[in-house]
C-alpha cells in the first residue's frame, strides 16, 4: 500500500493562470506556496530575470532585456512568467511590473488594461521622480558630476522636492522641461500631448483627467480642451507610444519595468493569417522597451513564434526559450514536486504513482505539463486511499480526457484512411506488436507506413535505432512513422533526419488533418513516374551520425537528471534551521567561469584554423604568382630569341627561358600537392566549416596541406573500414579543430571500446587527448556476465569515463583500486558500490557525508582532476560526449570542499 496523501496534491484545471493586476507580495505568495519544477523553461526564464536585475542594478552595464517563451498550449508558459515575475519582486521589490493576455488582435483594449494597474499615486510619482531625474542631469552640466548625486540622494526619499529646486531657481526649470519634451519626443510621435498629460497629473485639479487620459479612458470634451489633449486614446500607435513612454518614466525614475505579453498569437493572427501592422507594433515594442532600460517578455504559441519576422527572433537571440514536451525526467520531478507539498516528508519516489502508470500519463498527455496534471489530478481521484495509481488507473480516467489512440486503433485508423484513398497497403505485423503498412507491396515498397507504441527516454536509444534500422523499408521512397501519444522531443527531432515525416498520434485535430496530408503525400508518391528511392551510402552515413547522436543525447540526459535530483533536495521541504549556505552563489560562479573559460577555448581552437587555412591560401596564391610569373618570363624570352634570329644573345635567351622554366618548377610541384578549393569562402562561424566541408568531399585527403580538406575528411571517412587511416591521421594532425572532428569521426565505429583500447593508450602517449572519445562511450556486443578485462585494466582517470558513459553497468570500471584521485570520483559514481559515503552523498546531497569522512587534499585532488578550469582536467576537453556529467562530478566535489569550509567556520 502507498502513503495516504491527505488530499489531492494535483492542481484540477492543471498549469495555473495570472491575474493582470500583479503586486510584489502577491507575487512572493504566489511562488512560496505553489508548487514548481525546475523544469529548463522555468529556469531559463529566472536565469533572465536574475540577468535583467542585475544589469538594471549596475549603472556601468546598465541594459533593458528581451525574452519569448513559446511552445504548445499548456506547456507551462504562463507559469514559467509568472514564477519570472515573482523572481525579479524578490530581487527587486521596487520594480514595476505589468501583465495582460491578449484577447484578440486589439492592442487598444490591451492597452486599457496594461496602464490601469498603475494606480494614480503610482504613476504621479513616477513623474516626479522622473523630474528629479532630469532636474539631477541639469546639475551635473551645470556643476560638476558629484552634484548630480547628492541631489538625487535628496531626491530619492523625498521626490517633491525637485519643486522647491524650480521655485528657489537652484535649477532652471525650463531646461529641465525642455529635456523632458525632448526625451518624450524620442519614444513617442505624439510628444506634445504626452508632455502635457505628465505636466496636469502632478496638478491636483487636472490629476484625475489625466490620469484617466493615460489609461486610455474617455474624459469630457471641457477637460480635454483644458489639458490641451484628445478625448480618449483610441488608436494602437498612440497606444504603441504610451507603453514605450511609460517605460522610460519608470526606468529613468530607478526602477526596473518589466512589460509581459501573454498568448501573442492572438494578437498576432487573425484566423491563422498574420497581422501586418500588428507585428510592426510588437517589434516597434521589442525595439524600444529594452533600449529604455525596460524588459519586455512574449509569451507565444508555436504559430505565434513562427509568424514573428526573422529579424525579431535575431533579436531576441538567447531570450527565446522553447517549452518543450515533458521526457520522463521531467514529467518525474513534476509530479515529485507536487507531491512532496503534501507529503509528510518530502521524498525522491513518485509514490503513490507507479513506473507504468508514469508512462502512460505521458501517453495520455503527450508530454503538456496541463494535461499531465490534470490527468494526475482525475487519476487520484480515481484511485481508493491508499492505493496504487498504475497505468489501469490512468487509462480509465484519460477516458474524460483527450485520448490518445492504442496502437490497435491507430491502425484501424490508417488502414481505413489507406482505403477511403483507393491506396491498397498490405499490413505486416511486427515482433513487438507494431504494424507496418508497405505499399505497393513487397518485395520493393515504394511506401512505407510504420506505427509504434510511445517512446520513453529510457528505451529511445535503441528503440529509434531500431525504428530506423538499415533494410528494405528506410529505403523505399517514402517513409512515415507514426507514435501513439508520445515521442521525447529530442528522439523525435532525431527520427526527423532518417524518416520522411514523423507523426505522434494524439488524437488531436492536429493529428487528424496531418493524418491525411501523409495519405495525400502517399498517393502522389504512387502516383509519381521515375520514383528514386533514398540513396543507401547516403542513409547508411546518417543513419550513423544519428546513433552518435543519441549516445551523446543519453549521455547529457543522464548528467541533467542526476543535477536535478541532486539539487531539489530542498523543493518543498521544510527550511533548514542553520543559516544559508553560500554554496548556490559560489556555485552559479564557478558556472559563470566554466562558460568563460570554454568560450575562450573554443575560440582558440576557431582562430588557430582560420589563420592556418588563411596562411595556406597565401602561400598557394604565391605559387600561383610564381608560376605564372614564370612561365609568362619563359614567353617573353623565347619570343624574343625567335626574334633575334640565331646569334649568341638568342642562345643566352634561350637559355635564361630554362632557367625560368626551372625556378617555376619547384613552386609548380608545391601548387599541384597543395592545391586549395574555394579559397575566398567565409569562414565566420562553425556552420560555415561544416559547409565547407560537405562541399571539399570529393576532394578530402588526410595529408592535404588545407586544413579545411583535412577536416573534409576527417567528416567523411568510414569509421569501420577506414578505421585504421583516422588513427593515423589523428596522431598527426596539428590543429585541435581538425582532430576533434576526426576523435567524432573515430567514435562512431562499431567497434566496442573495449576494442580500441590500444589506439586511446597510442594517442594518449602523443599527447592526444582527443582519442578518448573512442572510451567515452556504451560499451556494446559483451557479454553481461563477464566485463571485458581491457577496460579494468586501464588507468582510474579512463575509467571515469567509462564508468559515465556506461552508468548502468559500473562493473565496467570496477578495476584494482589504487591511490589516485579518480579513485574518489569512481566511488561517489557507485563503482565502489551505492554505500560509499561519497556515492551517498552524489545521489542524495552532501549532508549525507560526515564533514570529516574525507579528507580535504584528497577532495581537492579529486576536484581537479575533474576541473573545467584546469589545463589537463577531464572537463577541459569540452569535446567529451560526457562533460556535462563531468561538471556535475566537479561542482559535487566543489560543493563537499565548501561545505566541509561551512562546518569549519560554524564551529
Amino acid at each position: 500500500m502507498a502513503e495516504h496523501l491527505a488530499r489531492n496534491p494535483f492542481p484540477a484545471r492543471g498549469t495555473v493562470s495570472a491575474e493582470e493586476t500583479v503586486l510584489p507580495d502577491v507575487l512572493r505568495e504566489w511562488a512560496d506556496r505553489t508548487p514548481t519544477a525546475p523544469l529548463p523553461g522555468v529556469r531559463e526564464a529566472e536565469r533572465l530575470a536574475e540577468e535583467y536585475v542585475q544589469g538594471f542594478q549596475d549603472e556601468a552595464t546598465s541594459h533593458g532585456g528581451l525574452g519569448c517563451l513559446y511552445g504548445a498550449h499548456g506547456a507551462g508558459k504562463t507559469h514559467a512568467a509568472r514564477r519570472m515575475m515573482a523572481r525579479i519582486a524578490l530581487l527587486e521589490p521596487e520594480a514595476v511590473q505589468l501583465y495582460v493576455r491578449f484577447q484578440d488582435d486589439d492592442l487598444v483594449a490591451a492597452y486599457r488594461r496594461l496602464v490601469p494597474q498603475l494606480s494614480q499615486g503610482l504613476l504621479t510619482d513616477l513623474v516626479v521622480r522622473y523630474l528629479g531625474t532630469l532636474a539631477g542631469d541639469q546639475a551635473a552640466n551645470a556643476g560638476v558630476p558629484a552634484d548630480r548625486g547628492r541631489l538625487m540622494s535628496a531626491l530619492d526619499t523625498e521626490p517633491t522636492r525637485v519643486f522647491d529646486l524650480f521655485d528657489a531657481h537652484l535649477i532652471e526649470a525650463g531646461r529641465v522641461l525642455e529635456a523632458q519634451a525632448r526625451e518624450i519626443a524620442a519614444v513617442t510621435g505624439d510628444g506634445r500631448r504626452f508632455q502635457r498629460a505628465l505636466s496636469f497629473l502632478i496638478r491636483p485639479e487636472f490629476s484625475d483627467a489625466a490620469y484617466d487620459w493615460l489609461c486610455g479612458r474617455p474624459i469630457d470634451l471641457d477637460a480635454a480642451r483644458a489639458l490641451g489633449v484628445g478625448e480618449q486614446i483610441d488608436d494602437p500607435q498612440t497606444c504603441r507610444y504610451g507603453l514605450q513612454l511609460l517605460a522610460t518614466l519608470v526606468t529613468r525614475g530607478g526602477r526596473p519595468f518589466v512589460l509581459v505579453f501573454d498568448q501573442c498569437e492572438k494578437f498576432l493572427l487573425e484566423d491563422g493569417v498574420p497581422v501586418p501592422a500588428n507585428l510592426g507594433l510588437q517589434q516597434s515594442l521589442a525595439e524600444v522597451v529594452p533600449r529604455a532600460g525596460g524588459l519586455l517578455l512574449l509569451v507565444a504559441s508555436e504559430a505565434g513564434w513562427q509568424a514573428m519576422p526573422q529579424d525579431l527572433h535575431q533579436r531576441i537571440g538567447p531570450g527565446a526559450v522553447h517549452m518543450m514536451p515533458l521526457v520522463p525526467d521531467d514529467a518525474r520531478l513534476v509530479l515529485r514536486v507536487y507531491l512532496d507539498a503534501v507529503r509528510r516528508t518530502p521524498r525522491e519516489d513518485i509514490r503513490p504513482i507507479t513506473e507504468a502508470g508514469l508512462r502512460e500519463l505521458l501517453r495520455h498527455s503527450g508530454g503538456n505539463v496541463r494535461l499531465l496534471l490534470q490527468l494526475a489530478w482525475a487519476s487520484f481521484e480515481a484511485a481508493a486511499a491508499g492505493a496504487e495509481i498504475n497505468a489501469d488507473v490512468i487509462g480509465t480516467a484519460a477516458l474524460r480526457y483527450r485520448r490518445a489512440p492504442g496502437l490497435p486503433e491507430l491502425a484501424m485508423l490508417v488502414e481505413s484512411k489507406l482505403l477511403a484513398a483507393g491506396l491498397n497497403a498490405e499490413r505486416v505485423p511486427g515482433k513487438d506488436a507494431s504494424t507496418t503498412f508497405r505499399l505497393p507491396g513487397p518485395p520493393k515498397p515504394q511506401v512505407v507506413i510504420k506505427l509504434s507504441e510511445a517512446v520513453f527516454f529510457d528505451d529511445e536509444v535503441s528503440n529509434a535505432a531500431d525504428m530506423v534500422a538499415p533494410g528494405g523499408d528506410i529505403t523505399s521512397a517514402y517513409t512515415a512513422l507514426l507514435v501513439t501519444g508520445y515521442v521525447s522531443p529530442p528522439v523525435l527531432t532525431a527520427l526527423r533526419r532518417v524518416v520522411h515525416t514523423v507523426l505522434v498520434a494524439d488524437g488531436s485535430p492536429a493529428f487528424s488533418r496531418e493524418l491525411d496530408e501523409l495519405v495525400a503525400r502517399a498517393a502522389s508518391v504512387l502516383a509519381a513516374k521515375d520514383r528514386t528511392a533514398s540513396d543507401p551510402a547516403l542513409l547508411s552515413e546518417t543513419l550513423r551520425e544519428l546513433r552518435a547522436y543519441l549516445e551523446e543525447l543519453g549521455s547529457q540526459r543522464r548528467g541533467e537528471s542526476a543535477a536535478l535530483t541532486r539539487n531539489l533536495a530542498a523543493v518543498g521541504g521544510p527550511p533548514e534551521p542553520r543559516a544559508a549556505s553560500g554554496w548556490p552563489a559560489r556555485r552559479a560562479e564557478l558556472i559563470h567561469r566554466i562558460a568563460e573559460v570554454r568560450a575562450a577555448r573554443a575560440a582558440t581552437d576557431w582562430d588557430d584554423f582560420r589563420k592556418a587555412r588563411a596562411r595556406v591560401v597565401r602561400e598557394w596564391k604565391t605559387r600561383v604568382v610564381l608560376v605564372i610569373c614564370a612561365a609568362v618570363a619563359a614567353v617573353l624570352l623565347l619570343m624574343l630569341s625567335a626574334s633575334l634570329g640565331g646569334t649568341s644573345p638568342s642562345a643566352q635567351l634561350v637559355a635564361g627561358a630554362v632557367l625560368a622554366v626551372l625556378a617555376g618548377g619547384v613552386p609548380a610541384t608545391l601548387l599541384a600537392r597543395s592545391w586549395v578549393f574555394r579559397p575566398g569562402v567565409s569562414l565566420d562561424a562553425r556552420a560555415d566549416l561544416d559547409q565547407l566541408g560537405r562541399d571539399l568531399r570529393p576532394h578530402a585527403r588526410p595529408r592535404a596541406a588545407d586544413p579545411a580538406i583535412r577536416y573534409a575528411h576527417a567528416c567523411q571517412e568510414d569509421p569501420d573500414a577506414g578505421y585504421r587511416a583516422l588513427a593515423n591521421a589523428i596522431l598527426v594532425e596539428p590543429l585541435a579543430l581538425v582532430r576533434q572532428a576526426l576523435g567524432r569521426r573515430l567514435a562512431m565505429t562499431e567497434r566496442s571500446p573495449s576494442e580500441c583500447v590500444e589506439e586511446v593508450l597510442r594517442g594518449l602517449r602523443e599527447r592526444i587527448p582527443e582519442v578518448q572519445l573512442l572510451l567515452a562511450r556504451r560499451q556494446q556486443h559483451t557479454d553481461p556476465e563477464r566485463p571485458p578485462r581491457t577496460l579494468r585494466d586501464l588507468r582510474p582517470e579512463l575509467r571515469i569515463l567509462v564508468a559515465l558513459a556506461n552508468p548502468d553497468r559500473l562493473e565496467l570500471a570496477a578495476g584494482a583500486p589504487s591511490k589516485q584521485p579518480a579513485e574518489l570520483v569512481l566511488a561517489a559514481l557507485g563503482v565502489r558500490g551505492p554505500n560509499h559515503p561519497l556515492a551517498r552523498a552524489y545521489r542524495g546531497g552532501v549532508a549525507q557525508l560526515a564533514p570529516g569522512e574525507i579528507p580535504p587534499n584528497e577532495l581537492r585532488a579529486a576536484a581537479r582532476l575533474l576541473s573545467p578550469l584546469e589545463p589537463d582536467g577531464l572537463g577541459a576537453y569540452d569535446w567529451l560526449p560526457v562533460v556535462p556529467e563531468i561538471d556535475e562530478l566537479y561542482l559535487h566535489f566543489e560543493e563537499l570542499l565548501y561545505y566541509q569550509e561551512e562546518i569549519r567556520s560554524y564551529r
